[in-house]
């Protein structure tokens, strides 16, 4: 047996995603345990693992959502101008690290005695695998969507750009030009952030930075990489020694929300509605979008609807509700794509695996981050229809979208064979084999072959420092 700690800095897709590969593990009794911020601690929870919260004092419960898209929309000037401000929390934090704080993740790790330590969670993550690689303790980044590189031919996640079986200097040249917006972006919108992790890694004499090399990875920490997907869904590409397709690594018993199931119609066929947990769009653009949906649900008795709002707009704000739609802020999402025969989504990672696992066509009106690579891939094999731009759509047009993409052949097809490789790579549970791989393996000492002196920490790390 050997124990497992998961630092994923709060997001509910990440988190999803992770529970399959942790149950996994706990049923061949190894010990799970999540650490991070307080934001995370009642999903985990509920989930059945066991969750530490560290850091308390700079991210209390409710935090993440302010740094981050998940509850709050800030697009354009507006994202600029809070870049300075999100910064200033990371800068106070890091100086709070520097300065000692880091003891609260060293004492977690005397605790908990981590065999090997699976991070997610963007960019910040890279400190606490820093802290973690001081005490040599085996590490990974799990990573909660695909992961290309720039220089193997493939374009970035926010990129809707489909490769060319054979390379052209156009799509080379267009590819090419979508790594330096990701780059741009970067530094932009993460100005000052290398400099933080140099400070980070100064205290532990870590300086193993791999940004600019010929396929730099998002992250400059060099770490393998596990990726929960199966490679099958990507775009044809050579694979990377050090990245790892484990699977959908798909939660179906995943704990979920309540819902009125008796207010389903069970002999109509079900259209489920869904566009996660980040806002990516004005209220205004929610509320005319889910107001679309109803009205295509208002010219489609026949059907059964069901629309899950979030915190993207009021119920109160979309009008009249047809009969034939049950209208939440949150749905059991597993639960109703056992049933459902279409799904309206945003088109993000975990959505998509769990549309093509259950054998459900999609159609999907991609919003950001990754969700145009995501949409790019699904339409590539033929699994789904790209519905466009959220805010261009009426209810006609979602009825077309909809009624298209449950009545094409080709997708039904090219669906029902990627669910069974999507089954069969499943079934084969790679994620804890490669990790028991991993656990097997020579590399750095575990923090139980190491003594707590052999490297400085917290207070005295800061006082081993030269002015």
């Amino acid at each position: 047996m050997s124990n497992v700690m998961f630092f994923i800095l709060h997001e509910v897709g990440s988190l999803n995603a992770s529970f399959r590969l942790a149950n996994d593990l706990k049923a061949r009794a190894h010990r799970v345990t999540y650490v991070g911020v307080a934001d995370s601690r009642e999903l985990v929870e509920a989930n059945g693992f066991a969750f530490v919260t560290l850091f308390r004092e700079h991210f209390p419960e409710g935090s993440v959502g302010e740094l981050t898209n998940q509850g709050v929309l800030r697009r354009g000037l507006a994202h600029l101008l809070f870049a300075p401000r999100r910064h200033s929390v990371f800068r106070r934090f890091v100086d709070y690290l520097v300065a000692g704080g880091d003891e609260e993740f060293f004492s977690a790790l005397d605790e908990l005695q981590p065999d090997i330590i699976l991070f997610s969670g963007g960019p910040y993550i890279e400190w606490p695998a820093l802290m973690a690689q001081s005490r040599g303790i085996k590490s990974a980044y799990f990573c909660s969507t695909l992961a290309p590189r720039d220089g193997t031919g493939l374009p970035p996640m926010s990129s809707a750009i489909v490769p060319r079986r054979r390379e052209t200097l156009w799509s080379a040249a267009r590819i090419r030009a979508a790594w330096k917006r990701v780059e741009w972006r970067r530094r932009l919108l993460l100005f000052g952030h290398d400099r933080l992790t140099r400070r980070v890694a100064a205290k532990y004499g870590l300086t193993a930075f791999r940004r600019r090399t010929a396929c730099p990875r998002e992250l400059a920490i060099p770490l393998t990489e596990i990726v929960p997907f199966p490679s099958c869904f990507d775009f044809p590409s050579s694979p990377l020694p050090d990245q790892h397709y484990i699977g959908a690594s798909i939660g179906l018993e995943r704990r979920e929300v309540e819902f009125p199931w008796g207010l389903l119609d069970a002999d109509k066929p079900l259209a489920y509605c869904a566009l996660g947990t980040y806002l990516w769009r004005s209220p205004e653009i929610y509320r005319r979008f889910y107001r679309a949906v109803l009205d295509a649900a208002e010219a489609t008795p026949q059907w059964q609807w069901v629309l899950a709002i979030g915190g993207a707009a009021g119920l109160n704000a979309l009008g009249a509700i047809p009969a034939n739609a049950v209208v939440v802020a949150h749905a059991p999402q597993i639960a109703l794509l056992r049933r459902a025969s279409v799904m309206v989504s945003h088109g993000g990672a975990n959505t998509v695996k769990e549309c093509i696992f259950l054998g459900v066509p999609m159609v999907i009106f991609p919003l950001g981050g990754d969700h145009p690579g995501i949409a790019a891939r699904a339409t590539y094999h033929g699994l789904a229809t790209n519905g466009g731009e959220l805010a261009e759509v009426d209810g006609a047009r979602v009825k077309s979208l909809v009624e298209a993409t449950m009545n094409n052949p080709h997708i039904g097809v090219q669906l029902a064979i990627m669910q069974a490789r999507f089954a069969e790579e499943e079934a084969e549970g790679r994620g804890v084999t490669l990790l028991e791989s991993i656990l097997r393996s020579q590399g750095r000492a575990s923090t139980r072959e190491r003594a707590p002196t052999d490297i400085p920490r917290g207070r005295e790390a800061q006082r081993a420092t030269p002015a």
